[in-house]
């Protein structure tokens, strides 16, 4: 599994992501089947800069048909994005690659960019799910744009960092209201970090408790913004380990 992240304010979007690569197998044992689960990599790609100018982040499965998923859509970009493609276009060629071409797999994906609309540069989110066949733009609403945060994959530990709450005090429960985040306030260097907040508390919460440590591994950083897009933070290949 998985944990990326899109943050979108009113400088521009961030995508991040971990970079664990789990494998899910099973161990039969007289004619009974064990699921259990693996780590596989610490250096899966889940974030993509698309031309300069797009971003793109994945969660689900790992491969299909036994091929890397990460292939797919390094394919997936040279084939179907050309410098004229606008981001509106994108999700419709997502779903004709990876739902008619290869049979609608448990994956799903965010992609960001601009466009320009009536004389300025307007942010466009998709949440793309390949699965169900939907695309859903999430940073508008009623015509106008909002700014927040939108995760996909093990959404468990910031959901009940972030959700209302109730607390039992002696016979009692207490609703404790989760504080509200101010994402329309919020500055490109904060929308970085709020976003590495979530991928880094999940890692570090996955870390501590009995559960299969799904995400996991170096954080990449990408900056959306209307002029340009860039890394802010990236793996690198390296041979450190064997000098």
């Amino acid at each position: 599994m998985s944990l990326v992240i899109t943050t979108y304010a009113p400088e521009g979007i961030i995508l991040a992501g971990d970079s664990r690569l789990t494998l899910n197998l099973s161990h039969e044992l007289n004619g009974k089947k064990t699921p259990f689960s693996i780590t596989a990599s610490d250096s899966n790609s889940k974030i993509f800069k698309i031309k300069e100018k797009f971003g793109l982040a994945t969660f689900g499965v790992a491969d299909i048909n036994g091929i890397p998923l990460f292939g797919y859509i390094n394919q997936f970009i040279e084939e179907k994005i050309t410098d004229k493609t606008n981001i509106d276009e994108i999700p419709k060629s997502l779903h004709e690659f990876f739902g008619d071409g290869l049979g609608k797999p448990a994956c799903s994906f965010y992609i960001c960019g601009y466009k320009f609309e009536n004389k300025i540069s307007t942010p466009h989110i998709y949440f793309v799910d390949i699965t169900n066949s939907s695309t859903n733009r999430i940073n508008i609403l009623g015509g106008v744009i909002q700014y927040g945060a939108n995760w996909g994959g093990e959404t468990e530990v910031m959901a009940r960092l972030l959700t209302n709450i109730k607390i039992q005090n002696g016979n009692n429960w207490i609703d404790v209201v989760s504080a509200g985040i101010p994402f329309n306030f919020f500055t490109l260097q904060d929308a970085i970090d709020f976003s590495v907040y979530a991928v880094r508390t999940t890692i570090e919460t996955f870390r501590f408790q009995q559960r299969i440590k799904t995400v996991g591994g170096p954080i990449d950083i990408l900056a959306i913004k209307p002029d340009k897009t860039e890394w802010v933070q990236k793996k690198e290949l390296t041979a450190n380990n064997f000098r």
